[in-house]
């Protein structure tokens, strides 16, 4: 049976409006549309991950309001066990974004329940982790329920992914305990404390240096122009290369894109697939995902993974 996928993240309500161009400071504008839907990097990952193929659970918060009971139920019918979902009081976390006509997005996230999962919930989430598991982290819960749950993982045997979005300030010993570091350029220079790689072979070199800080293995996205990967621990040696990204069709909406690749990236691991057959798989789900609106709503697009 192949391994499990565990994420330990973010659940959010996304509030999306569509718009033909976005505001300038002052402005205001009229909508095309708006909606509500399942959101937050680590619902969206755990999602993606479901629909790559592999079997995926979510350990989280949300709060006592009417949004956290619907975002529960729709999360579990994306194929994702919950068991691991508490419930407390406050507010459910929500993300304000705004599209426009182009596809591109921005972001306001208030973290709500989010910013109360604590180390105790997440080290009991690990406790049951098996050597070939994938645990899978980002930066929108507290720092120390990601120590936690590195610590606990490690411990276990299991792989780690930290998709270090949006950057926080990660202790040294927790950085380098992470199998894999996903991040975009952006990211990666705020994380070296460097300007953002421009090009392909900036972004190889950034992977680089990144692994120097002890992440086996490194994927920094590039949106467009795809993804570059570094592998510290390669049969042969270090390597890297560039991935082109996938054009799959029309871009409709790119929020989420990036935790679509972070979903399938962690199942094609969990199924046994080898890391840059498993970036290959996480560029595909990329690119699926941009081709309807919203997050999660847009992942039915993802094809599971052969093995």
């Amino acid at each position: 049976m192949s391994a499990s996928v565990v994420v330990i993240g973010s659940i959010n309500q996304d509030v999306t409006v569509t718009v033909d161009r976005f505001p300038e400071p002052g402005e205001t504008l009229y909508t095309r549309s708006l909606s509500y839907r399942l959101g937050g990097k680590g619902a969206n990952q755990a999602a993606a991950a479901a629909h790559a193929g592999a079997r995926s659970s979510f350990v989280g918060r949300v709060g006592s309001d009417a949004a956290g009971p619907a975002l529960c139920e729709e999360l579990a019918g994306h194929g994702v066990d919950v068991t691991g979902l508490l419930v407390d009081e406050g507010t459910t976390g929500s993300a304000f974004i705004t599209v426009s006509a182009t596809g591109e997005n921005t972001i306001l996230i208030d973290a709500g329940a989010n910013g109360r999962v604590t180390a105790r919930q997440a080290t009991e989430a690990a406790a049951t982790l098996g050597r070939a598991d994938v645990v899978v982290l980002q930066g929108e819960i507290p720092a120390a329920a990601n120590a936690a749950a590195i610590a606990a993982a490690r411990g276990a045997g299991a792989r780690t992914i930290l998709n270090l979005a949006p950057v926080y300030d990660i202790a040294p010993q927790d950085l380098a305990a992470v199998d894999i570091l996903v991040v975009n350029e952006t990211e990666a220079g705020l994380v070296l404390g460097r300007p953002a790689p421009s090009g392909t072979d900036e972004a190889l070199g950034a992977a680089a240096r990144l692994a120097e800080r002890g992440p086996r293995r490194i994927l920094i996205t590039l949106g467009g122009a795809g993804a570059v990967w570094h592998d510290a621990f390669a049969a042969d040696g270090p390597r890297g290369a560039h991935v082109e990204a996938i054009a799959a069709g029309p871009v409709v909406d790119t929020t989420g894109a990036g935790d679509a690749s972070v979903g399938a990236l962690a199942a094609a691991l969990a199924l046994g697939l080898d890391f840059e057959r498993a970036v290959s798989q996480a560029m595909r789900a990329g690119s699926a995902a941009v081709l309807s609106a919203g997050a999660a709503a847009s992942y039915g697009a993802i094809k599971s993974i052969e093995i």
